[in-house]
């Protein structure tokens, strides 16, 4: 039983937060709910009342109470069945319950309260102070559970928009990721290299922000760091100072675009086209080059075979408007000079001076025949030939056109194989090639001639025929003054010529190298000044296709 005591009355203040709380109290006698009213009045929270204990029911579940007071004795439903119901309710079986008893209870009205789910009890008379604690304690509890409860929806909320925000966070940065790897892939693929460098005098130390430089110059970015020289030095020597040049005026004009050549890690040779940019100041007023290298080796190469086919053009043109008259100049030639030998062909001397000339005239119809084939891109005729044998045949006429003071000297491959081409223009490229020879010696020399068996991989460096293979490899050397790189370069081009006004067309070189490409070969030139020059004409082997029966007869002999 609970005794009355003086405690003093616990006042709380109103919430902004959580607001007024509510507390619901039942009596079916007016006067008691008069009283209870009362007593636990206060402005920090609103008292709701009800008559009966099914008025408490509803009531109870239309709005969240702090507590429920209500009155033992009810005519309809007695305050320990409201109790149980109310518990049993999910809706309100949190709702802390206070039963106000009579003074005479006995054991079974407080072990039903309990069964009931009645929490606490008050009993009559009812002491103020009593009840205004408990239920002060009740409305002190339910608001600061509110509280929690509020704190703990709010940081839910606020656990949400972070989970929210960092959900956006990380699909931003996977599109920066994303865009970023796009990007480098895009880089990956173009035939381009980035790079940076430091603006001023001396060295010009490039920095490359990408892979693709392993790609383009066979120089990985490391390199360019660990040898501070190694673009200068790797530039052609014959293009090093206007490269020089343009780069150290860039930071008059602010820009620079220049295309060079430049030696790769494998010895071969690019065109490299090379832009840089100079960039606005930084902060501390230091400025930087931004740039990059573009391989253009494919695009000059196209541009040298379109000039070569303007030249060839050119020449076509050129030729096709005067070959039938020379033609007829030289029929007419041909006829004088045989009639002409009818009638002195009692004198010896004269004779063998005619028979000179007309053998020059002959060789004159022959090659502009040659020309034109060359010019006019004429389908040739081609045979197996004997090698060995179609050099030994022109022998005497190079000893007569090389003259006295140049020695020819010949070395032959055993079992040199057979080649498929036109003889007269494998003749005639001998020819070119040994007077080629000739005028790099004005003052005498040596010429030799090689022919011998080659086999080509697909790696081999300068043979430009569309499949490895087996070939003869005819070389023509000598001892003359030879040339530089940039005129070997050049050598090949229709009209190009070292020789004075007069000495030469130009279109002998051209021509070789024609034959040599018509007949699925190659020609390449290898040459130092001061120490001479090879030319090497590589023509594919000729397949001789023999019997089965002939073949298997072959091999039994063998064995």
């Amino acid at each position: 039983m609970l005794i009355e005591t003086s405690a003093p009355r616990i006042v709380h203040q109103a919430s902004d937060s959580v607001g007024r709380s509510k507390i619901l109290i039942a009596d079916d006698d007016l006067e008691n709910l008069i009283a209870l009213n009362a007593i636990l009045s206060a402005p920090d929270r609103e008292i709701i009342q009800a008559r009966s204990g099914w008025e408490v029911l509803s009531r109870a579940r239309q709005a969240d109470f702090a507590c429920i007071v209500l009155d033992a004795r009810m005519s309809d439903l007695d305050g320990f069945q409201v109790a149980t119901r109310l518990k049993a309710d999910q809706r309100t079986s949190r709702i802390p319950i206070t039963v106000i008893a009579a003074h005479g209870h006995d054991e079974l009205h407080i072990t039903s309260g309990h069964g009931s789910g009645a929490i606490d009890y008050v009993f009559k008379p009812i002491n103020p102070k009593v009840l205004r604690s408990k239920v002060d304690i009740l409305v002190d509890l339910y608001r600061k559970t509110e509280e929690v409860r509020r704190l703990a929806e709010q940081e839910k909320r606020l656990l949400l928009e972070n989970l929210r925000i960092q959900k956006e966070k990380l699909a931003a940065e996977q599109r920066l990721r994303d865009r970023e790897q796009h990007q480098s892939l895009v880089l990956q693929s173009l035939p381009i290299a980035l790079y940076t460098a430091a603006v001023g005098t001396g060295l010009r130390r490039l920095r490359f922000t990408n892979d693709s430089i392993q790609r383009l110059s066979g120089f990985s970015s490391s390199d360019f760091l660990r040898q501070p020289n190694l673009w200068e030095a790797r530039l052609s020597p014959e293009e090093h100072g206007r490269v020089i040049q343009a780069f150290a005026e860039i930071e008059k004009v602010g820009s620079a675009s220049i295309e060079y050549r430049w030696r790769c890690a494998d010895g071969t040779e690019k065109y490299v086209f090379d832009h840089a940019v100079l960039s606005e100041s930084h902060k501390d007023g230091s400025r930087e080059l931004v740039g990059f290298w573009l391989d253009v080796s494919d695009r000059k190469s196209l541009e040298t075979g379109l000039l070569h086919a303007s030249k060839l053009e050119a020449v076509g043109r050129l030729t096709g408007g005067i070959v039938h008259d020379f033609r007829n100049m030289l029929s007419v030639v041909i006829g004088n000079l045989d009639l002409l030998h009818l009638l002195i062909r009692d004198n010896g001397g004269a004779c063998r001076r005619l028979r000179s000339a007309l053998e020059g005239a002959q060789t004159c119809a022959e090659l502009t025949s040659r020309l034109v084939t060359f010019v006019r891109r004429r389908s040739i005729e081609t045979d197996v030939v004997d090698v060995v044998e179609t050099v030994e045949s022109i022998m005497d006429l190079l000893a007569c056109a090389l003259g006295a003071n140049i020695q020819i000297r010949t070395n032959y491959d055993k079992d040199c194989w057979p080649v498929c081409v036109d003889r007269p223009q494998l003749e005639a490229a001998i020819v070119n090639l040994a007077i080629n020879a000739r005028d790099a010696m004005p003052g005498g020399g040596e010429l030799s001639i090689c022919a011998e068996n080659v086999r080509h991989t697909s790696d081999h460096r300068g043979l430009q025929v569309p499949q490895p293979g087996e070939y003869v490899r005819i070389t023509v050397s000598d001892t003359g003054i030879g040339m530089s790189a940039e005129v070997v370069e050049q050598i090949f081009e229709p009209f190009f010529t070292t020789k004075h006004d007069g000495k030469g067309s130009g279109l002998g070189l051209s021509m070789v190298r024609h034959f040599a490409r018509q007949s699925n070969g190659d020609v390449t030139v290898q040459s130092v000044p001061g120490s001479g020059t090879q030319i090497c004409l590589d023509l594919p082997r000729a397949r001789l296709e023999a019997p089965e029966e002939i073949e298997q007869t072959l091999l039994d002999l063998s064995a």
